[in-house]
């Protein structure tokens, strides 16, 4: 039963008892009121008539006997008795309309009686007494009306004890009343505690099982032991019963979710060891050209890495004709003076053994249970049997390219296995490059030789047909010599005639074979150069365009640095001299230098994606921190436009996708700024769902490919259908008004589409003039890692911290608490970062205060740097903290100072100046022995993708670019100057 039946129940039986107790002292305290009414408007009140009767009577008395007794004046004392008897007969009317019970009334009508005679008396002796005959008056006074007046008294006298009789009775049966009252509610109460007693004692139990129950549930809840709950058996069909089947449900849930993620970070885990090591093979092998060598390092580095011991690497030759074979091209752990080199086989046909079926089939083999004595595993210290084998084909666009045997002690496991395929597919990858590039070789060789052959052909039927001239000039000349013979040689003369226009005629076509073949070798010439002038008219273009960009990004850069320095500087007020609105000017020339910094940065990313040189790097990504980026970054500056602001994600998409998270939330910043800045009312819609068929129709579609659709929906002005294409291309927008109503540059969408191609995906739109627009980018779950536009490989993923470390950050990992503190002894940080699982004694060891600009003070900078705009920004935020600046115009009077000055602390270097630029000057300094440990820190304007390892090969220990963030720029001087 429930517990809210239960407990309605027992709540219903102790208000009915309730009840019943209150309507019984109602009843008698009714009775008991109606009692203490009587008492009042009925006995008291006949009492206190009786009372004022019999004073008025005795008043009246007093006056008489004055009167008699000659004390008071007869005429005012009749006055005063007269009023006496006024009052009394009224209380004698209000006595007669007073309930009288049949008792009462003879006791009343005595009353009345006596007052009559009394009164008739009175009367008399009032008129004796007008008449002035106060004798007669006081005869009738000592005869008559003394007595009648006694009368009167004792009667009245006597209505009084009756009442009091009454009173009495009425008080006695009252109490008898009030303590059965009392008995009866004293019954129903205690009926009434035991009830809720017998009415707990049925409820609480179940409630306290339940709680109980609960209570465990929790318990085993907060301590994470959640595969216990599914041995919670729960009887109890009450609320608590289905709370705790509630729990356990929960609990369960949350055990599968965290076994999920736990499987995800496993498979993540694992997917970034392959990444890497698949990055590794790229980087070990992308230089080879010798195919065996590439073997060999290949079956050197990895077979390690995958836990073998022993490995063979076969692969095929391309060059060979006849039936298809592998050969040994690379051995791991094979010594050879050991007779197992032999066994081996150096060359295996399809079919041969394992190695040869694997290689008919192009299927891998696997065993894990090898005979003893297959092969021996050996070392200086004694050798073995494996216990698993395991033979990998070498594929490239299904065709085999070679196997790879390796054994090992141990069983492979399932990621070994998987990480052995993706190495080989990569490899049958660089095979096939070095294959390919092999061939090319030999058939440029194979061009060259046919024309030196067909050059040497020419000369030969040239001196051939000049053989020929000379003998048809000798045979001119001993034609008048033989003329007698001419008869007898007419036959051989047509025949040599004849043979000689035969080889005229085949002269001819040789001649005009070779003809044919120095115009092609000429065109073919002539190509080739046409390409190499565009290839190099190509490469100077975009060298000019790079040095282009790289310069105007110095120039701008340059004075851009001084204005956020110093209004970044002036802004903060340290002095405390500016007013609030000057501060507020400070800061909107910071965030106006700002803007131009972001400008510079999108003309310097479109010039990377059109120079093709945009960096690409996959990872996984998960749609829910995209979601609440996005959501933290622009739920302000909706709110502020009083905008609607969603963002949605539909059931049917994955957690996470294989794509660069950076240039995805690069794309999606662009596409929100877009529709915050062109939407004035009304909302902004951010969807994550699968693609719809309009939104697939693009020539990078791919049949077999998962996508996922990012749609970005507003209610703002809308576009032209003439102007989709237009507001995809550089500096444009929809027209000249949205320009300058708007602002912006236009190159938001133009680098968001070449990112989405870059990416594998592409931008979808659907927009009504006046209704608004959505902007759709839709990409592949997963990007193809090996596509042509990708230019460098992905770095593979080396520590959890390699997501902190940057430019100007330096991590130091400790294992331990004790050697962090001994860390902070010897140097100085910025930053910790504790484990959360760490002993609290050992996080208040690591907890010690540190002044983060302790380092600066008395410390000299050398500034090398030619423009005065930069010294003056630079050295009014270093010396306002106590440091002392020396300067340098260029590199050559930087030199000079360093040797003046001895006692330099860190060199900040401008890269372009006059006389000697940062280059040569760094490479001067560490030139000097002195100088080789001094820390230099370079500063560039032209933010280009190579300057950072110019700067570090000349010499540099840091790089910066312009314009300088005071706070990077500080915090690359504090880890300098603590080293």
């Amino acid at each position: 039963m429930k517990i809210k039946k239960k407990l309605l129940i027992g709540f219903s039986l102790i208000l009915a008892l309730f009840i019943g107790i209150t309507s019984l002292g109602y009843e008698r305290l009714n009775k008991m009121n109606q009692s203490m009414d009587h008492f009042y408007d009925n006995r008291f009140e006949k009492m206190r008539v009786a009372f004022e009767i019999r004073g008025e009577v005795n008043a009246s008395a007093r006056v008489i006997d004055s009167i008699v007794l000659g004390d008071q004046e007869p005429i005012s004392g009749v006055d005063e008795i007269t009023t006496r008897l006024k009052n009394a007969a009224k209380q004698y009317k209000s006595l007669s309309s007073i309930d009288l019970e049949p008792s009462e009334q003879e006791v009343v009508s005595g009353i009345i009686s006596s007052s009559e005679g009394y009164g008739k008396s009175l009367k008399s002796f009032i008129s004796f007494v007008n008449q002035g005959d106060v004798g007669a008056a006081r005869k009738l006074y000592t005869d008559t009306l003394r007595h009648e007046q006694s009368l009167v008294i004792e009667s009245l006298g006597g209505l009084v004890d009756f009442q009091e009789t009454a009173l009495k009775q009425e008080m006695n049966s009252s109490k008898k009343m009030y303590k059965r009252s009392v008995q009866l509610v004293a019954i129903l109460t205690l009926i009434g505690l035991l009830l809720g007693l017998g009415i707990v004692l049925w409820v609480f139990p179940s409630i306290t099982k339940g709680l109980n129950l609960l209570s465990r549930m929790a318990d085993r809840f907060g301590k994470g032991r959640l595969r216990g709950f599914s041995h919670f058996e729960i009887k109890s069909t009450d609320e608590l019963g289905d709370l705790a089947k509630v729990f356990k449900k929960i609990a369960l849930d949350l055990q599968a979710k965290n076994e999920r993620e736990a499987i995800l970070s496993g498979i993540q885990q694992r997917q970034g060891r392959i990444d890497a090591q698949i990055a590794r093979v790229t980087e070990l092998l992308q230089e080879g050209s010798d195919v065996k060598l590439v073997a060999q390092s290949f079956i050197s580095e990895f077979a390690p890495v995958l836990g073998a011991s022993y490995g063979l690497l076969y692969l095929t030759d391309p060059n060979s004709s006849g039936r298809r074979r592998l050969e040994l091209s690379g051995t791991y752990a094979v010594i050879e003076e050991n007779e197992d080199i032999e066994s081996s086989p150096t060359c295996i046909f399809p079919g041969e053994g394992l190695l040869g079926q694997s290689f008919r089939d192009a299927k891998p083999i696997i065993l894990n249970e090898v005979p003893e004595g297959y092969v021996r595993i050996s070392s200086g210290l004694g050798e073995t049997c494996p216990s698993s084998l395991i033979i990998q084909p070498i594929l490239h666009e299904n065709t085999v390219l070679g196997i790879v045997e390796l054994a090992s002690i141990s069983e492979f496991n399932s990621e070994n296995i998987e990480l052995l395929e993706r190495l080989c597919e990569k490899l049958g990858t660089i095979v096939n490059n070095i294959h390919s590039r092999r061939r090319v070789e030999e058939l440029l060789r194979e061009s060259q030789a046919m024309t030196e052959e067909l050059q040497a052909q020419s000369e030969e039927l040239i001196c051939q047909q000049e053989e020929l001239r000379e003998t048809n000039d000798k045979l001119e000349g001993q034609r008048n010599d033989l003329k007698n013979s001419e008869l007898q040689l007419q036959q051989q003369q047509e025949m040599l005639e004849h043979t000689n226009r035969e080889l005229t005629v085949k002269t001819i076509s040789l001649e005009e074979y070779v003809d044919r073949m120095e115009q092609q070798n000429s065109q073919i010439a002539k190509a080739n150069s046409e390409l190499e002038r565009q290839s190099l008219q190509l490469a100077m273009t975009s060298k000019y365009k790079s040095e282009f960009l790289a310069n105007m990004s110095h120039e701008l850069r340059t004075p851009l640095n001084s204005l956020l320095i110093l209004s970044e500087f002036l802004a903060e007020n340290k002095e405390g001299n500016l007013t609030d609105k000057q501060r507020e000017y400070m800061r909107t020339i910071h965030y106006s230098g700002n803007d131009l910094l972001k400008m510079i940065d999108e003309i310097l990313d479109l010039s990377k994606v059109d120079a093709g040189k945009m960096d690409i790097h996959p990872e996984w990504m998960v749609l829910n921190d995209v979601s609440t980026f996005l959501d933290h970054m622009y739920a302000p500056m909706a709110s502020q436009k009083s905008l609607s602001l969603s963002i949605e994600s539909e059931a049917d998409i994955p957690n996470v996708i294989w794509t660069d998270g950076h240039r995805l939330k690069q794309i999606l910043r662009n596409l929100m700024s877009n529709a915050i800045k062109f939407t004035d009312a009304g909302s902004i819609t951010l969807t994550m769902r699968r693609p719809s068929a309009e939104e697939q129709k693009s020539d990078k579609w791919q049949k077999d490919v998962p996508y996922i659709a990012f749609s970005v929906r507003d209610s703002g002005i809308g576009i032209p259908p003439e102007k989709n294409e237009l507001i995809f291309e550089a500096f444009h927008q929809a027209d000249g008004t949205t320009s300058r109503k708007y602002g912006g540059t236009g190159l938001g969408l133009t680098i968001s589409r070449e990112l989405a191609r870059l990416l594998g995906g592409w931008i979808h739109l659907e927009t009504e003039v006046g209704k608004g627009s959505v902007f759709t980018l839709v990409l592949p779950e997963r990007i193809q890692e090996n596509a042509n536009h990708l230019e460098d490989t992905i770095e593979p993923f080396r520590s959890d911290w390699a997501a902190v470390a940057s430019d100007d950050v330096n991590v130091t990992a400790v294992p331990d608490a004790e050697e962090g503190f001994t860390k902070l002894q010897e140097e100085h940080y910025d930053c910790i970062v504790l484990d959360s699982n760490l002993p609290e004694d050992k996080r208040k060891l690591l907890n010690k205060p540190h002044h983060k600009d302790a380092a600066f003070e008395n410390k000299k900078i050398l500034l090398v740097d030619d423009d005065v705009r930069n010294v003056f920004a630079l050295s009014s935020v270093l010396e306002h903290r106590q440091m002392t600046v020396i300067f340098a115009e260029n590199g050559k009077e930087a030199l000079s100072k360093l040797a003046e000055e001895s006692d330099i602390d860190l060199v900040l270097m401008d890269i372009m100046m006059p006389e000697m630029d940062g280059y040569e000057a760094m490479i001067r300094i560490r030139d000097n022995a002195d100088w080789k440990n001094l820390p230099i820190i370079a500063l560039t304007a032209k933010a280009m993708k190579d300057d950072r390892s110019k700067c570090i090969e000349a010499g540099a220990s840091d790089y910066i670019t312009k314009p300088i963030n005071t706070d990077q720029l500080l915090s690359l001087m504090r880890v300098w100057l603590y080293q």
